[in-house]
């Protein structure tokens, strides 16, 4: 933006103008005396008398001293007479200027008024365009620094976009790498675990496998016992038969035992075999027998009931 345009410069100059035509106007009119005229003499006369010199005391011889004589006061000096004023010339009045003088000062003046008009007018268009060049420069260094200020702000955005892009994915990696730990430590501890759980499993197998074999072992050997039990009181039975039947007749009879050995209550016949002399002969013959001895090895509960299947033709040939 232009300057607001001031008075005073315009001022100043039309008072410089007027200044130097009434400077132009009295070197035109003052008269210089010439050489041919005759200066002025000016003569001062004194008329003080001359002051006598004071004479000169002779020395007093020192023999006799003799009181030193007062000094005679000085004579006054007499004022010297003020001299009158010497009158000085009135400067002669100058002729009247002529019409051409005054038209050429005045056209002087008039050229020296519009040369520095144009002075003032060229100094101004200069000092506008300075500050238009100025304003321009300032208004382009301003623009220069706000797109300086706007790329640094965009860079530093971007550094620090980066540098938080930088730690999130450092973040993210880090986290990832957490997970794969605890993920392997897991399937680790996980695959410790159905290690041990196989080898529980395994050896609660093997433990339930050599039990069930124990077991079946020791059923086998209590069938065994049992067997030979009942063959032994079949045995005692067989020697204690004295009769005769057909030898296609067989029964099955249980009996009750104590610990120790002896029969508690009556036998029963579990199966019959059809004919009720034979079968009540079998119990006859195993209540003869009776006490059975226990055997050795084998739980009371297992032989405290006992299934004795009995046949004519063994008891026959007992």
């Amino acid at each position: 933006m232009k300057e607001r345009k001031s008075f005073w410069p315009l001022a100043l100059a039309i008072a410089l103008n007027s200044a130097i035509l009434v400077a132009l106007f009295w070197s035109f009119h003052m008269e210089v005396p010439s050489a041919g005229d005759t200066p002025m003499q000016a003569q001062l006369s004194s008329g003080m008398p001359p002051v006598a010199a004071p004479t000169p005391q002779q020395p007093v011889p020192l023999a006799k001293p003799v009181p030193a004589p007062k000094p005679k006061p000085a004579p006054k000096p007499v004022p010297a007479p003020t001299p009158k004023p010497v009158p000085v010339p009135k400067p002669a009045t100058p002729p009247p200027p002529s019409a051409a003088r005054i038209a050429a000062e005045k056209a002087a003046q008039e050229k020296v008024a519009e040369q520095k008009a144009a002075q003032i007018t060229a100094e101004k268009q200069a000092a506008e365009k300075r500050a238009e060049e100025l304003a321009a420069r300032a208004a382009h260094e301003k623009a220069a620094q706000r797109t300086a200020d706007k790329a640094a702000a965009e860079k530093a955005a971007a550094q620090k976009a980066a540098t938080q892009k930088a730690a999130a994915a450092q973040r993210a990696a880090e986290l990832k790498r957490q997970l794969a730990r605890q993920q392997a430590k897991a399937a680790e501890a996980a695959r410790a675990k159905a290690l041990q759980q196989q080898m529980e499993a395994g050896a609660k197998l093997r433990a339930e496998a050599n039990m069930a074999a124990a077991r079946a072992q020791q059923a086998a050997e209590n069938q065994r016992l049992i067997g030979l039990f009942a063959q032994e009181i079949r045995t005692q039975a067989y020697n204690a038969w004295d009769t005769h039947f057909s030898a296609a007749l067989s029964c099955v009879v249980q009996i009750q035992l104590s610990p120790q050995g002896q029969i508690v209550g009556q036998p029963v016949v579990v199966r019959s075999s059809g004919n009720p002399h034979f079968d009540r002969a079998v119990i006859s013959a195993v209540e003869q027998a009776a006490p059975f001895a226990p055997p050795i090895g084998l739980s009371y509960s297992l032989y405290k009931n006992v299934d004795l299947k009995f046949n004519a033709e063994d008891l026959n040939h007992g």
